[in-house]
């Protein structure tokens, strides 16, 4: 069945990191209201908090299962945090039903659910607090019916917390290295962050946001992926880590990818934890060559980024090469 964005092409439903205006990449607390629609040179994006992916739903999917069926490790769950897995779970499934209502199906009583998806085949009756009528735990059951990562924070002491988490598709780091580290810890290696006080600007932002409202932000950068890789953990390091080099060898720009990680903030109505959620999307520079705007725009932002910037994002050796390709091909 149609999930409604199964013929909008990559491009056209990307959420392009970059304001109309902007000339350079700095780091900021680049947040703003989510379930707004923003248009694009190449279509539009942002109205929903999960975004299927049209036809690449099933594959994402199918990938997002075999890697947790090979790597439990990817699922972290500290001692405390269930009940705000459960919290996770019903949000998520109660927002799913409403936004994709052919398609996915929720009825609840009382504790008692039945939640239906049509496109994975997934029909399943359980009891909200108890483990044991799922077939894993909260958080895996629901990150196995979405194609977003899923963080949990909690607050600690003053400090907000990485306490759970599922992330298959992470960039260049690792779930189980980063659990039960402070919001600040895991961004000390950011240029600036902590000096310029973007990281206790963003922190202050999560304690203070409100349950009522939804938040997003966009991030990005550079991989070598003919296939649109989206695991590009740690773990899975000897897998990827000769792609750039590989493709910077055979001068083959236009299968470099601009990858873009959409987040979702949002604080779960019952535990008050807050989750954000990371929708990765990928979009070679071949396809963004073909969009003026964007070639021009990401070609300028690619040279302006600061050295330190663009070293931590990995892309300080090659990111001019990749601005002239986009302009001069």
């Amino acid at each position: 069945m149609s999930t409604n964005t199964t013929d909008v092409s990559y491009t056209a439903n990307l959420p392009w990191p970059f304001a109309e205006d902007q000339q350079e990449f700095q780091y900021s607390v680049n947040v703003e209201p989510a379930r707004i629609t923003r248009k694009t040179a190449a279509g539009e994006w942002g109205t929903r908090i999960v975004d299927l992916g049209g036809e690449d739903y099933v594959h994402i999917m199918n990938e997002r299962r075999r890697i947790l069926d090979a790597d439990p490790s990817r699922v972290q769950i500290l001692p405390g945090m269930m009940p705000a897995c459960w919290d996770l779970l019903m949000y998520y499934l109660r927002d799913l039903s409403l936004t994709y209502p052919d398609i996915m199906h929720l009825e609840e009583d009382g504790d008692r659910v039945h939640w239906k998806n049509d496109v994975l085949l997934t029909d399943q009756v359980f009891a909200v607090g108890d483990e044991n009528s799922l077939p894993c735990d909260p958080m895996s059951f629901l990150g196995r019916e979405i194609p977003d990562d899923l963080l949990l924070v909690k607050e600690r002491g003053g400090q907000m917390y990485f306490d759970a988490g599922l992330v298959t598709f992470a960039a260049a780091w690792s779930v189980t290295f980063d659990a039960g580290m402070s919001f600040r810890e895991i961004h000390a290696p950011v240029p600036g962050l902590t000096r310029d006080g973007v990281t206790s600007r963003a922190e202050q932002f999560l304690m203070r946001m409100p349950p009522d409202k939804v938040y997003r932000r966009a991030n990005w950068t550079l991989s070598a992926s003919g296939s649109r890789k989206l695991d590009i953990s740690l773990e899975e390091l000897p897998e990827w880590g000769q792609d750039i080099p590989r493709l910077l060898a055979n001068k083959d720009f236009g299968n470099l990818h601009l990858r873009i990680e959409l987040e979702h903030f949002i604080r779960l109505p019952m535990s008050g934890a807050v989750t954000f959620s990371i929708r990765t999307f990928m979009a070679s520079l071949a396809e963004i060559r073909t969009i003026p705007a964007w070639r021009e725009q990401l070609a300028r932002i690619l040279s302006a980024t600061p050295e330190d910037i663009a070293t931590y994002k990995g892309i300080a050796d090659y990111r001019h090469e990749a601005a002239a390709w986009l302009l001069h091909p």
